[in-house]
């Protein structure tokens, strides 16, 4: 009794595992080398200011305040807050870090990974919008738009206003 499949594979499949194999340890050696230069776009995201600050008394001295995001201590040894739109910055930046199911006590808070899923620029903004509006509690005006690049990577971008008052924008790169 013969059987017509091979136990190891030919010489042919094994090569094009190799070449499979090399190809991808290249492109794992080109995002190990950019990780610094990736960490640091993640970490420290555009900000681009196209009006002057609030002077609307709505939006006072601590009309939003809240912890600071990265967590900091203050000079009196306390956790550090801001306030305004300092604070809205840093909660629109905190929801675009963390990954819907990090947080346990709000699991649907962040962005999903979508690492396999063919999605279009127009479908990502949505997305992020839509996780955008769920997780800021203010009345904010949100615009939000998406570029991805060859390698996989977006560049997000956030503009945002309370009301009538200048209109900010946030250049977020992710890495690929």
């Amino acid at each position: 009794m013969t059987t017509s499949f091979e136990l190891f594979p030919s010489a042919s499949n094994s090569n094009d595992l190799d070449a499979i194999k090399n190809n991808l340890q290249v492109n794992d050696n080109l995002r190990s080398e950019n990780s610094e230069e990736i960490k640091y776009s993640r970490a420290n995201p555009t900000l681009i200011v196209s009006g002057k600050l609030s002077t609307d008394e709505k939006y006072g001295a601590g009309s939003i305040k809240g912890l600071s995001y990265p967590l900091q201590l203050n000079d009196s040894g306390g956790l550090k807050t801001s306030t305004n739109y300092d604070r809205l910055t840093e909660q629109i930046i905190e929801t675009l870090n963390t990954r819907v199911g990090e947080r346990v006590y709000r699991q649907f808070f962040g962005l999903p990974e979508l690492i396999f899923e063919t999605v279009s620029e127009e479908v990502l903004s949505q997305i992020v919008k839509k996780q955008l509006e769920e997780a800021i509690p203010f009345d904010v005006e949100l615009d939000v738009s998406v570029e991805i690049n060859q390698e996989g990577g977006a560049v997000i971008y956030v503009g945002y206003s309370l009301e009538g008052t200048g209109k900010y924008i946030i250049k977020y790169a992710t890495n690929s």
